[in-house]
């Protein structure tokens, strides 16, 4: 009987695995779609105003959605073949870095995982196949999961408003921040990777190194990691570089440092400093945490999951404080303006306390 509960419960325990996993990449598809929704509404918003869309949000959707896909289906039919080229001299290069080794001494097989992967063509090609096709079909439906959202977004949300009558302050201080947040932080990520990756594309071939395009696209989703994808895509760059040369690999270095130096001075204050106003260690340590718990995921959604962890500590603060955790302007209303940051709200009490310090007779 006991064996027979332990295999019960085993097998329930599986069955409910297999649920939840198919259930989060559901889920994972309507996060997103509505990180998409959140970016386009203030443009939908925009275009909905002027005088040929309005009251015709639906029309102005589909226009952005058609004039995006043809601009991003214009930039692949640019860089495709420089790319397919490019991607064809990856196994000479892998020869050229085997015989490199070699000669160092060091024994590396890169050779025959070629030969391996040459002779297992066909599964290699249909296991390529099917991770396009289910890729391909996941982009399908977050495009029209967020076209769903961005005509009837604000419906959905005023309904689920309406499902908390008592709590709709609360309700509102959420969205915002969750919401404002988020949008944020992917619109300032989205400027950065994209200027990284056009900037290390032609950067690198300026100097003449090889597959500058390949490693153009690399540090563009690998910039989507915050603080560590800029200093892996560097030294991807110096590890081709060195291949072709010294001097080159010390060419490709110091572009990609003055990169860096865009990322983390210019760029990064404004994405990390303005959006989520963490501190430089606060936000390496949640990616350290994300990337430990959920890998790559976890490592994309950990600095604004952190950064809104910092907005609900701040309004815990000021709660414990006696004060108002949810600041409103003059119409009551929630505004991005006023949601409390943890090291704001403690800073400004420490400022407040110096302040308020009774000043010694003498001026001593």
């Amino acid at each position: 009987m006991w064996l027979a509960i332990i295999l019960a419960l085993i097998w329930i325990f599986e069955g409910a695995a297999f649920i939840l996993v198919h259930i989060f990449n559901v889920l994972l598809l309507f996060v997103f779609a509505g990180i998409v929704a959140l970016i386009l509404t203030p443009l939908v918003d925009w275009m909905e105003r002027t005088r040929p869309f309005r009251g015709h949000r639906p029309i102005a959707v589909l226009l952005i959605y058609a004039v995006g896909i043809a601009i991003v289906a214009g930039a692949i039919m640019l860089v495709l073949s420089t790319v397919i080229a490019q991607a064809k001299g990856l196994p000479a290069l892998l020869q050229t870095v085997e015989n490199q080794l070699r000669q160092h001494g060091i024994s590396v097989s890169i050779s025959s995982l070629i030969k391996a992967v040459n002779g297992q063509q066909l599964g290699v090609a249909l296991g390529v196949a099917a991770a396009f096709v289910s890729g391909l079909v996941s982009v399908v439906l977050v495009v029209v999961i967020s076209i769903y959202l961005l005509i009837e977004g604000r419906a959905v949300v005023a309904t689920a408003r309406n499902i908390f009558p008592n709590r709709q302050r609360e309700f509102d201080f959420a969205a915002l921040a969750v919401g404002s947040t988020v949008a944020a932080y992917v619109r300032g990520q989205i400027v950065m990777s994209s200027v990284i990756g056009l900037y290390t594309g032609v950067a690198l071939t300026l100097v003449g190194v090889k597959y500058a395009m390949l490693l153009g696209i690399t540090a563009f989703f690998l910039e989507f990691i915050p603080i560590v994808g800029a200093v892996v895509a560097m030294t991807l760059a110096v590890a081709v570089a060195l291949v072709q040369s010294p001097v080159l690999a010390l060419l490709a270095a110091a572009g990609g440092l003055v990169g860096h130096a865009i990322d983390a001075y210019l760029l990064g204050p404004r994405v990390y400093g303005r959006v989520t106003r963490l501190h430089a260690l606060v936000a390496m340590a949640a990616l350290l945490v994300g990337a430990e718990l959920a890998g790559v995921l976890g490592a994309l959604f950990a600095v604004p999951v952190a950064a809104i962890a910092n907005i609900v500590l701040g309004a815990l603060y000021r709660a414990r404080r006696g004060e108002k955790a949810m600041s409103t302007g003059s119409d009551g209303s929630v505004r991005v303006e006023t949601l409390p940051r943890l090291g704001e709200e403690v800073s400004s009490v420490e400022e407040e306390g110096v302040r308020k310090e009774p000043v010694p007779h003498g001026g001593q």
